[in-house]
């Protein structure tokens, strides 16, 4: 049997937003994530509901001297939450309190982004430091990377491009997937990468790395 509604989360999704579809709710144990679009930009707690806050709106909390939701933690440490309790004069008027939700969706997007971001430049860091490591006489190839890192060949491709120190992190050492030289952008192109492998002692016959080169 379904969990009955609180009332006031009731009157908050009935009377406030009119059942839009475009909202949902999802019940965790004592207090309700509330989402538009699939995106949660709400918390319901103890009969309270809290918007998430960020750098675009907290000023708009903090002209209502709204409050954040705290509590404390096992260890006796008080944890406060980016979320910030909703001023009742917003709940009242339906406009402005569609202007707040999509500045609360806002700020999940920026964090989600944030993330995105810097798991990509964690992901970046991995591959320039596993070609640091590599054998001196061993190569790999776009589709190895890509597999090793779970990433598409081309994210292998773009991290090779934007490579700011080829002094540090060897991306010469990346061949095409049929192990032939292609795609450096030195000077002279690929001629400074043939020059730069076989200085490495890597045998190349047309253009093309010999196999036993190619680190797996």
């Amino acid at each position: 049997m379904a969990k009955k509604l609180p009332e006031y989360l009731y009157y908050f999704l009935e009377d406030c937003l009119g059942w839009d579809p475009r909202y949902t709710y999802k019940n965790m144990f004592w207090w309700y994530a509330i989402y538009k679009d699939k995106k949660v930009f709400s918390l319901f707690i103890d009969d309270v509901i809290y918007f998430k806050v960020g750098d675009n709106n907290k000023s708009d909390f903090e002209k209502y001297k709204s409050k954040p939701f705290t509590y404390y933690k096992k260890t006796g440490v008080v944890w406060v939450m980016s979320y910030y309790e909703l001023p009742e004069e917003i709940l009242e008027d339906r406009i402005e309190l569609e202007k707040w939700i999509q500045k609360s969706l806002e700020v999940i997007s920026k964090i989600k982004q944030k993330n995105i971001k810097n798991k990509n430049n964690e992901i970046d860091l991995q591959v320039l430091e596993y070609l640091q490591k590599l054998a001196k006489w061993k190569v790999t190839t776009y589709k190895i990377l890509a597999d090793k890192f779970g990433v598409h060949p081309r994210k292998i491709a773009s991290i090779m491009k934007y490579n700011k120190n080829p002094d540090i992190y060897p991306c010469y050492k990346v061949v095409s997937n049929d192990l032939k030289i292609s795609g450096y952008s030195a000077y002279d192109w690929v001629y400074s990468k043939i020059r730069m492998l076989e200085n490495d002692g890597i045998k190349i016959i047309d253009w093309k790395v010999l196999v036993e080169y190619v680190e797996k």
